[in-house]
């Protein structure tokens, strides 16, 4: 039996608020986004990724996985040669991650935020599937521990500020906000010629 202290340990903890940060900023830029559809149905999209991936780290669905591969590997005597087969699969998943990327910059082309906040989902799915994949080379990296936080963690706060930052980055609302902050209500624009 977990104990809810073994259970809530610092790495998780970090993991679920970084997740949550980017479910919360998703949610606002769904709401923020009335009138414009495609940002609305990315900021959607992004908001179940982000659910799906906060509620895999509160019950490790991506270990019960792993889990379930090996012990499949285990029973038809593959176990032994799995390394081969990981290699090819990270490899593969790179290029998918890659073209990914590349497929969101022609389509996103001039909608920085929403650039980085879909590079910041392929990232964390890419880091989910490294898990799951679980080469040793790998788990070595990111189950390392300092002071009781496994590097992994770093990797999951990096890919939701990307993801959760991104999108209110896109959203109408912020764009709004920021010109009104440059230009108060009443007040000329600025210019360098009325001095």
């Amino acid at each position: 039996m977990v104990t809810l202290a073994g259970w809530l340990n610092p790495t998780r903890v970090i993991g679920l608020s970084a997740n949550l940060f980017a479910l919360i900023s998703c949610a606002i830029a769904w709401t923020g986004s009335r009138g414009t559809p495609r940002r609305r149905k990315l900021a959607a999209v992004l908001a179940v990724l982000e659910a799906g991936l906060l509620v895999d780290l509160a019950f490790s669905f991506r270990w019960l996985l792993h889990d379930l591969l090996e012990n499949e590997a285990i029973a038809k005597g593959l176990y032994a040669q799995r390394a081969g087969p990981q290699i090819v699969a990270l490899y593969l998943l790179s290029a998918a991650a890659a073209a990914g990327m590349g497929l969101a910059f022609q389509r996103l082309r001039g909608r920085t935020g929403a650039f980085v906040a879909t590079c910041g989902a392929i990232l964390s799915l890419s880091c989910w599937c490294v898990e799951v994949i679980s080469l040793h080379a790998t788990d070595t990296v990111l189950y390392y521990t300092v002071d009781g936080v496994m590097l992994v963690s770093l990797c999951w706060v990096a890919c939701a500020l990307m993801t959760g930052l991104g999108i209110l980055w896109d959203t109408p609302a912020s764009h709004a906000h920021a010109a009104q902050s440059a230009n108060p209500a009443g007040a000329p624009p600025s210019s360098l010629t009325g001095f």
